[in-house]
């Protein structure tokens, strides 16, 4: 009886044994609190294909980039002699693009683990699966160590070869795995010691990695995790200090961060979780988690290429700043009234900063890109509660800005179309320059580095410009999420691609005139396979990312 437990014990043990001896991770510290791991496109050829980004990259579109590579490198190679680069390495360079596209077949994994700090203790390893040996990345760091004269030792580790150096406390190597994985290593302890205990299964034994490779939602080709719990631990371990700040910002109710990304049809997916399982403290007591809709999104210029909102209250970071200087003093600088320090300086400005200026916002914030409003012009829109007591609390912060000799700060006031456009200038010696304009309209403050920003935005209040409205690609991705949520991201790829190839005929045109001038032997470039913009892009469309928060878990998706 006793026997036939053992046995079926075992049975059941095998496939997981077996699995931690086959994937890459077991060459991964065990320990590991940061985990990075890409496949490649070669295991995921058949989804990737049908995916937007794989249809993209093999039509006229990823033709012309691979031609840009091809273009770039030869550019590089006509004037390796002009940079007094000798023969050999001008070889080793040319054996990198095609080491490169190795990667992106095969992919990489990351691991890295810190025992400590104090003294430190800790261990980070690379490695590229299936590239090992005398074609791979090992055999291109070889002939690059060789060329250097680096002091490399080997030694044999099992059927392994360990190529290593040390200068204390730091030791890095790297070697082939039977299976040909390639494996750089650096860390505070030897690299053939490490190689010796890679037998036991790594990363592949843990928990975190089971819960990672159990993952069904959709295919993954990419995963991470960030072991905070553990890394402040780490941290808190080095004084009281340090674990008492830790504690009084409350970060110890923080749990792990995962990510996974991978394909879902057409779309590439993502989707990222902080967990947050003990009680919300400190900084984690201002997280808000305040739902909204589309519905409540502020007047927005029809053309946007890009929106990112989410329920921010300015309110919160005021209060997150203060909570950590008061952690700082309390440790550094007992006894000292942090709090009594701001009233003095708010007496000197006139504005109570936590109930006037910051106190005066909602919760809500949006930012946008749009065409028409200025490509490099950032908008910023927060949520306004008290339009009064905000617009108060302004002018009394720039009437208590001193003049300097040859610089002033003027906030210029002008009406426009019903509302009120405030900007501000700076006049020195040598005239004025705006540097912002401002506004507050119907329950929003409007910040943009142009006035054109906010006259858009104040003529879609009154009606007069027509507004943002969800796309039908929108409205379906939007299906799949909760209809409220914390933040909310869209930004349409299309228009940025379409502006860089109607660009490029242009550019590289210009480049294959004067380069040749300016760097004899240079290359020139085809511009017959530069794409029609459109046509490129037809198969691409919007990305959207959905943000909420059970209180428990923060998820991105």
């Amino acid at each position: 009886m006793a026997r036939r437990t053992w046995l079926s014990l075992i049975l059941l043990c095998a496939p997981a044994i077996a699995q931690a001896q086959n994937v890459p991770e077991r060459l991964l510290p065990a320990g590991s609190q940061i985990f990075l791991r890409w496949d490649g496109v070669e295991p995921h050829r058949a989804a990737y294909n049908k995916s937007a980004l794989g249809q993209f990259l093999s039509g006229d579109a990823g033709k012309f980039l691979a031609e840009v590579w091809k273009y770039g490198m030869g550019l590089l190679e006509s004037q390796l002699p002009n940079l007094g680069v000798d023969a050999n390495a001008s070889l080793l360079l040319k054996e990198v693009p095609d080491t490169i596209f190795g990667v992106s077949k095969h992919g990489f994994l990351i691991g890295l683990e810190v025992e400590s700090l104090n003294p430190p203790k800790a261990r980070a390893v690379l490695v590229f699966p299936h590239y090992g040996g005398d074609k791979g990345v090992i055999a291109l760091v070889k002939k690059a160590s060789a060329m250097g004269n680096l002091p490399i030792q080997e030694t044999k580790v099992g059927n392994r070869v360990v190529h290593h150096m040390s200068k204390a406390p730091v030791h890095v190597g790297f070697w082939t795995e039977p299976d040909d994985d390639a494996v750089f290593y650096i860390g505070t302890d030897a690299a053939p010691a490490y190689a010796e205990s890679i037998g036991k299964g790594g990363f592949a034994t843990s928990a975190t990695y089971k819960k990672l490779a159990g993952f069904k939602e959709f295919e993954t080709w990419g995963r991470a995790y960030v072991d905070i719990p553990s890394l402040l631990k780490t941290i808190g371990g080095l004084a009281p200090q340090a674990e008492q700040i830790i504690g009084d910002l409350g970060l110890k109710g923080l749990g792990g961060v995962t990510f996974q990304s991978g394909f879902d049809g057409p779309a590439e997916r993502s989707i990222l979780e902080i967990e947050t399982p003990g009680p919300r403290k400190g900084l984690l007591a201002l997280l808000n988690r305040k739902t909204f809709t589309l519905a409540d999104l502020p007047p927005l210029p029809n053309d946007l290429t890009s929106i990112s909102a989410s329920n921010f209250n300015p309110k919160n970071l005021f209060e997150g700043i203060i909570t950590i200087a008061e952690t700082a003093v309390g440790v550094f600088a007992p006894g000292f009234d942090l709090r009594e320090g701001i009233k003095q300086v708010e007496g000197i400005l006139g504005v109570k900063l936590g109930d006037d200026l910051f106190g005066s916002f909602g919760d809500m914030s949006v930012s946008y890109s749009s065409g028409s409003e200025g490509l490099l012009s950032g908008v910023y829109l927060f949520k306004v509660n008290d339009e009064k007591k905000l617009a108060g609390a302004i002018d009394s912060l720039f009437a208590a800005i001193p003049q300097l000799p040859g610089l002033e700060v003027n906030l210029k006031k002008r009406d426009f179309h019903g509302g009120k456009l405030m900007e501000l200038v700076l006049r020195t010696d040598q005239g004025d320059y705006s540097v912002g304009a401002m506004t507050i309209q119907k329950g929003w403050f409007m910040l943009g580095g142009l006035p054109q920003s906010v006259y858009g935005f104040l003529l879609r209040s009154k009606g007069e410009l027509p507004t943002w409205k969800a796309s039908p690609e929108v409205q379906t991705a939007l299906a799949a999420f909760p209809k409220e949520f914390t933040a909310i991201s869209i930004s349409d790829p299309r228009p940025a691609v379409q502006f860089f190839l109607s660009l490029a005929p242009t550019a590289l045109s210009l480049s294959n005139s004067f380069l040749p001038l300016a760097l004899p032997g240079a290359p020139t470039f085809d511009l017959s396979v530069i794409p029609h913009a459109q046509y490129a892009t037809r198969g691409l469309f919007p990305n959207v990312t959905v943000t909420t928060d059970d209180g428990k878990k923060i998820r991105s998706e």
